[in-house]
């Protein structure tokens, strides 16, 4: 792939023109992104608050260091983070059940309600056309997007944190 800038405007010569696949994969990437920024705007959050929420929402209660380390962002970004959650009301801070030195944070029931809401209907498309997949259909597209997300997950690595 080659970038190089005419009259002004940057042009990219990308592996994944003309091909269909990527074209889509493409334009889920771009509405991911403003699904995010709108959903963000509802809750009144930037966009690593939202991402600090999925995970909390996905995975339930974590440490400051789990979510640094699931966000990709340092120890100190990630305080941060919760600490601008907390002051916006969609966490709070709970001490560890067992480990006294641990303090857990939680998602605030109110703001789980208000996510669900709005992704509902996109959750429930999407299930939709999960459920209509063939078995053989749903192993291809599974075993497609495991490596996407490996490939993803390999750039994330690479690139600079935060």
């Amino acid at each position: 792939m080659a970038a190089d800038q005419v009259a002004g405007r940057w042009r990219v010569d990308s592996p994944g023109v003309g091909n269909p696949v990527m074209e889509r994969l493409q334009e889920v990437g771009a509405l991911t992104r403003v699904i995010e920024k709108r959903l963000s705007g509802a809750l009144g959050v930037n966009a690593t608050g939202l991402a600090a929420m999925e995970h909390l929402t996905s995975e339930g209660p974590l440490t400051a260091k789990d979510l640094a380390d699931r966000l990709r962002v340092s120890t100190a970004a990630s305080t941060h983070i919760v600490d601008r959650l907390e002051k916006a009301g969609h966490v709070v801070r709970r001490p560890h059940a067992t480990d006294r030195r641990k303090v857990l944070v939680e998602p605030v029931q109110e703001s789980m309600t208000r996510i669900f809401e709005h992704l509902t209907p996109l959750l429930s498309g999407v299930e939709s056309l999960v459920e209509g997949l063939s078995p053989g259909d749903r192993d291809a597209v599974e075993n497609f997007l495991a490596g996407v997300v490996r490939i993803y997950t390999d750039t994330a690595d690479a690139l600079p944190r935060d």
